[in-house]
């Protein structure tokens, strides 16, 4: 029994759960904070028709945005100085997934709406640029208009 919790302890010291199954170090659930990680672009096509309440926000600027986007987003610029003030009015009990060119900006996000109470975040490991890379639809459309709380 002694080697079995010591083997669980080491596993799970070691970044695995207690099958020795690594646990993804961007995935950060948290009873107060909810759920908020890292997806591909295959996961988030799922999300994207499994979840119709699903909020897709472009975290890059308006010139990128301009250059094409995923179809069905809206445009939340994290560089814009109210960025803050506007996410916080977004609906916290809907699944929200956010990408930015290449993932870095839109891992911030996360990360800050996940910290202000949001229940279910995602990021788009990879961003836009990923998207393009695996070949996936790319939208001129205008922009879906931001949801308020």
């Amino acid at each position: 029994m002694l080697f079995a919790c010591i083997t669980l302890v080491s596993l799970q010291s070691a970044g695995c759960d207690s099958a020795g199954t690594p646990i993804d170090a961007t995935q950060q659930t948290q009873p107060d904070r909810g759920l908020a990680r890292d997806i591909s672009d295959v996961e988030l096509l799922g999300l994207m028709s499994e979840r119709p309440d699903l909020l897709l926000i472009d975290v890059r600027t308006a010139q990128e945005w301009d250059g094409g986007h995923i179809a069905g987003a809206c445009l939340l610029d994290f560089l814009e100085d109210d960025f803050s003030e506007r996410a916080k009015k977004l609906p916290k009990d809907r699944p929200i997934a956010l990408y930015c060119a290449a993932g870095g900006r839109s891992e911030d996000a996360m990360s800050f709406l996940a910290k202000s109470g949001f229940k279910e975040v995602y990021n788009l490991r990879g961003g836009f640029y990923g998207w393009e890379d695996a070949g996936r639809d790319i939208s001129n459309d205008p922009a879906v208009a931001l949801p308020a709380e």
